[in-house]
């Protein structure tokens, strides 16, 4: 049996426009594409309620969406990656969280003033979109590839510019999950930081206000500061968390990245105490760009045993992205994990097994086990939830809770009119979900990890 469906093209999905859907009678694999597709396609589930399909097995072949189950399907963090200009094949069968590595950045949006080139961006925030991967930008402000007309401007210009492209951004990617802000301000501060605030009463007026700039047009993503070097070393974990502990004060960071390049010979004791300090702060950490650059399979290998499990079991780590796998399609030389050939090296093979077999224990830090909304007040607990229940306090005007997958699918609603306090049984699979306040003036969502 074969069932044409049509979806509506957006402005920024435009690849989507004919899903075909197959129905094949077999006996073992419904349960999983059900999870990873009809979950997220309001249409597939209204398809498969009429049509009472009782059949094991649904295949679908279409594009954007396809069948797969990446190493961190249903883990509480994600294991991330890349991409570039075109979508790798077998991106889906490894990764459920999307990166652009030189399309996020504003010199090769805007490299000609007021003409912006969006492509390359769009396809990376559709693929993340239509497969329900968070996504992350990268990055606002950095300074490395910037356009090179900036430099030319008056410091009224500059500032107007750095605002107009944080804005544009915004109006275009609305569902932007996280956001690089300001990447590497130990490093390379831009030539337009002066225009910005400059150092400033806090030493760092110039990350304040591009933070502000990005909590005003982005108010919906989380916004991160990252930079490189900063795990590996005591002292610049030290000065990281003064620029992060600024921007706390101010309610404008929302969790830390650190870069994973150049670790191949950082000691494991240090890296450890190091994440300890940055999730100290309450703040998500997360891994933004690993890679291990060795030629040799072994001890490329050896490293991935070593420092991974540090990241992926570490209660503050919120999730990982390794920044390229693919030979030939990477930045650093030997960082790659997939042959050309479409093999696997050992650290590969490895890490899939050990992803998909580790069920670690859900990421505390930065997932309220406190108010989940001081000024609204509002209390949720515990967070992560080990035994399906939770229990809320409620301010006055709440008249209900609805619990969302990532799909933003409702799979919960609780009437709770009048109620103060509340014990909710949630009865769902493990995973990381959403938690929706309803009835209030402003809207209230908040991410809910269920172990």
């Amino acid at each position: 049996m074969i069932i044409f469906l049509y979806q509506a093209a957006s402005p920024a999905q435009p690849d989507i426009n004919l899903i075909i859907k197959i129905i094949v009678f077999n006996s073992t694999t419904r349960f999983i594409i059900t999870k990873t597709i009809m979950m997220c396609n309001p249409l597939f589930r209204e398809i498969d309620r009429v049509l009472k399909i009782s059949v094991s097995t649904i295949l679908i072949l279409l594009f954007p969406l396809q069948i797969h189950a990446q190493m961190a399907d249903g883990k509480c963090r994600f294991a991330g990656n890349i991409i570039a200009y075109s979508i790798p094949a077998s991106f889906n069968t490894y990764w459920n969280q999307v990166t652009p590595e030189n399309a996020g950045k504003w010199g090769s949006v805007e490299s000609s003033r007021n003409n912006m080139n969006w492509t390359n961006l769009d396809r990376a925030y559709n693929h993340a979109k239509s497969n329900a991967f968070p996504f992350r930008q990268h990055t606002f402000v950095w300074g490395q590839q910037q356009p090179g007309w900036i430099g030319g401007l008056s410091q009224d210009d500059q500032r107007t510019e750095v605002e107009e492209w944080i804005r544009l951004f915004g109006e275009r990617y609305p569902l932007t999950d996280f956001i690089d802000v300001v990447n590497e301000p130990l490093h390379a501060a831009p030539n337009y930081s002066a225009a910005l605030g400059g150092a400033g009463t806090t030493g760092w007026d110039w990350v304040v206000w591009t933070f502000e700039k990005a909590r005003l047009y982005c108010p919906d993503a989380k916004l991160h500061l990252n930079d490189y070097g900063i795990i590996g070393s005591t002292t610049a974990t030290n000065n990281y968390l003064k620029i992060i502990n600024i921007l706390k004060e101010k309610d404008l960071i929302d969790g830390i990245g650190v870069q994973g390049h150049g670790l191949e010979n950082a000691d494991t004791a240090t890296l450890r105490a190091n994440l300890d300090k940055l999730a100290a702060t309450g703040l998500p950490v997360y891994i933004t760009e690993y890679d291990v650059n060795l030629a040799n399979d072994a001890e490329q290998y050896q490293v991935y045993f070593n420092q991974f499990p540090i990241f992926w079991t570490h209660p503050g780590v919120a999730g990982v992205t390794l920044w390229g796998y693919i030979q030939g399609q990477i930045w650093k030389t030997d960082a790659y994990l997939l042959r050309s050939d479409g093999s696997e090296r050992p650290a590969l093979s490895w890490l899939k097994t050990y992803v998909m077999t580790h069920d670690s224990d859900c990421p505390t830090a930065g997932i309220e086990d406190h108010p989940v909304n001081d000024k609204m007040g509002i209390h949720l607990y515990p967070n992560p939830v080990n035994d399906g229940r939770i229990m809320l306090e409620l301010a006055d005007g709440i008249s209900g809770i609805r619990i969302l997958d990532i799909c933003g699918m409702e799979v919960k609603y609780v009437p709770v009119y009048g109620q103060t306090r509340v014990t909710l049984d949630l009865d769902v699979s493990p995973g990381i979900y959403l938690i929706q306040f309803i009835g209030m003036q402003k809207l209230i969502v908040e991410k809910l990890c269920v172990k």
